[in-house]
């Protein structure tokens, strides 16, 4: 015996087509959905043979009341198993070839204000809601375990009307240092992050292993950075303890602070040049006497500098030098050490601990006459 059923009925509840369409709650015919659950009027997805798992609408005519197409809501009582879950919406999207596959998608038009996709961590709907028209829009706390690749910008909020307490950085710090002085206590590191946590795919095979060849690549690739324990003493505002316990950086404010040390270098090597010369003069060249000793003589660029403990000056001297000194002097003109270079010798060694930490100037002077002048700087 055969049977051909057209619709069926249970209750005016449960509505099956003869395509094999299914509708629960539903009014309207022309169901183009695989599965529909309430009135939905159309579909924004007519695009051929398109199936959705569930389709639903939200209406509301209310102005205070809210519209929920779908909701969902996950509940977990274990109170023995630390890794159990509890998952509101779960998405996946798989295709059989490199199709667009997508595991949530969300929309939100550029006329209208919202967000396509909106989290919090208020606990629901609730924060601040976006001015204007965002693919995606969180208010909270946001972690994310793997690369950020930005089409355009990166841009951080920054508006006089919303900023108080406005300072400038030309201020020093508690003990006197500059933002040159402070970024030269920093140590600059090299590093491989931790084997990372391979996370199990609900389906196994490919999907699993490229999550685990994904992640052990990060793993092996060296990054750069700063001693988070060194930045923590200096700029303590630019260290966030996340609520793993694990300290973050913000390298993105430390940007400023390098352009500032840059405008003081470029200051005190103004200063240097428009001092520098008047300085030597004073304490060693005689009125009417030439300050240039002959070009074979050479002064080059102590190494390392900037120094903590020791540096080399290095110069090179004419046949007939009859005497020759390096003189070290402070930024007053103050002459702190005169160092005697013996005959055939091509270098000075500059112990850091016995200046002190600065901005110095050190001469050679061949046959009482200045050579030239350059500048070093000891750190802490």
């Amino acid at each position: 015996m055969m049977l051909i059923a057209v619709s069926i009925s249970i209750s005016a509840q449960l509505k099956v087509e003869s395509t094999g369409k299914v509708a629960i709650q539903r009014t309207t015919q022309n169901n183009k959905s695989s599965l529909c659950v309430g009135d939905l009027g159309y579909s924004t997805f007519d695009y051929g043979n398109f199936s959705v798992g569930v389709e639903s609408q939200g209406y509301t005519s209310s102005a205070s009341s809210t519209a929920v197409g779908v909701s969902g809501e996950a509940s977990n009582v274990n109170t023995t198993q630390n890794s159990s879950m509890a998952i509101g919406v779960w998405g996946e999207g798989y295709g059989i070839y490199s199709n667009y596959n997508i595991g949530v998608f969300g929309t939100v038009h550029l006329s209208e204000t919202g967000a396509g996709i909106y989290g919090t961590d208020e606990g629901g709907p609730y924060g601040t809601f976006p001015s204007g028209s965002y693919a995606g829009y969180f208010f909270g706390n946001t972690y994310v375990d793997g690369d950020i690749t930005v089409t355009n910008g990166l841009y951080n909020l920054l508006d006089n009307r919303l900023i108080s307490n406005v300072r400038s950085l030309s201020f020093k710090g508690n003990r006197g240092e500059s933002a040159l002085e402070n970024l030269q206590g920093l140590n600059v590191i090299s590093y491989n992050l931790d084997s990372p946590t391979i996370y199990n795919s609900r389906k196994k095979g490919d999907a699993e292993s490229k999550i685990s060849d994904r992640k052990l690549a990060a793993a092996n690739r060296r990054h750069y950075g700063l001693s988070v324990e060194d930045l923590q003493k200096i700029y303590p505002d630019l260290v966030c303890e996340g609520q793993d316990g694990y300290l973050t950086v913000n390298y993105t404010e430390l940007v400023p602070i390098l352009i500032h040390s840059i405008q003081e270098l470029k200051q005190e090597l103004d200063e240097v040049k428009g001092s520098g010369s008047k300085m030597t003069r004073s304490a060693f060249i005689n009125e009417g006497t030439d300050r240039l000793a002959e070009a074979t003589n050479v002064l080059y660029q102590n190494i390392p500098n900037p120094f903590k403990e020791q540096t080399i000056i290095r110069f090179s001297l004419a046949d007939d030098v009859q005497d020759a000194f390096i003189c070290i002097f402070d930024m007053t003109g103050k002459m702190l050490r005169k160092l005697p270079i013996s005959s055939g010798a091509t270098s000075v060694n500059v112990n850091g601990w016995e200046l002190g930490e600065g901005l110095f100037l050190y001469t050679l002077m061949v046959n009482g006459k200045e050579v030239d002048t350059k500048k070093m700087i000891i750190t802490r």
